[in-house]
């Protein structure tokens, strides 16, 4: 027979090869949904709307839901500002222009941009391994954007560069916005919700501003569709990714940043049909080869 505590063995492994698997694929979705003609800064509000009600009512469903004093407000528009509203306005962008895999790479970059703010604000101490990881990370970005045959065409590197934007506001708001300066009586499913809806807040009168904003009624298009399917999706994953967090811990969860690598360039390959150059594939190994060095745990002094 098998034992009782073997689940709970494998409920790690299967929600890490859960969010790694869905990390992958919403890049095929924003693909199809961006390119299909939904601008970005529409596909924020409804992402973050759709994905946010899915979280709030997983959290009603628990009892829960987010708090709405004036310092709880605040924090959930300074955290959706840092990191979605901004960051998935830069990260549709640069998918509508870029190989779905390319993308993957770039947003492997999180762990190494994160520690990199926290050195430069002094958070934490330089670590001789991971800046190793910092340089090898950004030694494989050259590899991508520099010799013309790493991408499809040369003139694609700007778009490169301007996805790296995503990341490297990801590392912002993980830095500034850490569990020290949360408000009190916030847990992270409602600190998801609120931060989720407040992002749908601030990316509504963008969108409507510059005369973009997308009205979702049937029939649905493709992307539409995909659109749709993402944001379920993702709050299920939003999901996924505290119950891991609370069962085994943040540094096992992070390992879903190298599993998305995987299957999003996997994705690309199976159902786009994309393929990497050389010059790309070490680019990849280079990059994954940094965030693992940064990731690293570091041995006492």
């Amino acid at each position: 027979m098998i034992p009782s505590s073997a689940p709970n063995k494998l409920l790690p492994i299967a929600l890490l090869l859960m969010i790694g698997c869905l990390w992958g694929f919403f890049f095929i979705l924003i693909k199809n949904t961006v390119t299909d003609g939904i601008h970005p800064t529409a596909y924020v509000f409804w992402f973050c709307l759709g994905a946010g009600i899915v979280v709030l009512l997983i959290g009603l469903s628990r009892g829960s839901r987010p708090p709405l004093t004036r310092q709880h407000i605040a924090y959930y528009f300074r955290a959706a500002a840092l990191r979605f509203t901004f960051a998935n306005i830069i990260l549709y962008a640069a998918q509508g222009k870029l190989p779905v895999g390319v993308m993957a790479v770039i947003m492997a970059f999180t762990p190494i941009f994160t520690h990199l703010v926290s050195l430069i604000t002094r958070l934490e101490k330089l670590a001789w391994l991971r800046l190793a990881g910092i340089i090898i990370g950004f030694a494989g970005v050259l590899i991508i954007v520099v010799p013309d045959a790493s991408l499809p065409d040369p003139s694609l590197a700007i778009w490169v560069l301007i996805g790296f934007g995503t990341p490297l506001l990801h590392g912002f708001a993980y830095v500034f916005l850490s569990d020290s300066n949360r408000p009190p009586d916030v847990d992270s499913l409602q600190l998801a919700t609120g931060t989720l809806l407040a992002a749908a807040a601030m990316a509504l009168p963008i969108s409507l501003a510059i005369g973009e904003f997308h009205f979702l009624a049937p029939p649905f298009s493709n992307g539409e569709l995909s659109m749709m399917l993402h944001f379920v999706l993702a709050g299920i994953n939003f999901y996924g990714v505290f119950e891991l967090i609370r069962i085994a811990g943040p540094t096992y969860m992070s390992q879903s940043s190298f599993m998305s690598v995987v299957f999003g360039v996997f994705f690309g390959i199976v159902l786009l049909g994309e393929q990497h150059s050389l010059y790309v594939w070490a680019a990849i190994a280079m990059i994954l080869a940094g965030v693992a060095l940064v990731n690293a745990k570091q041995g006492k002094p």
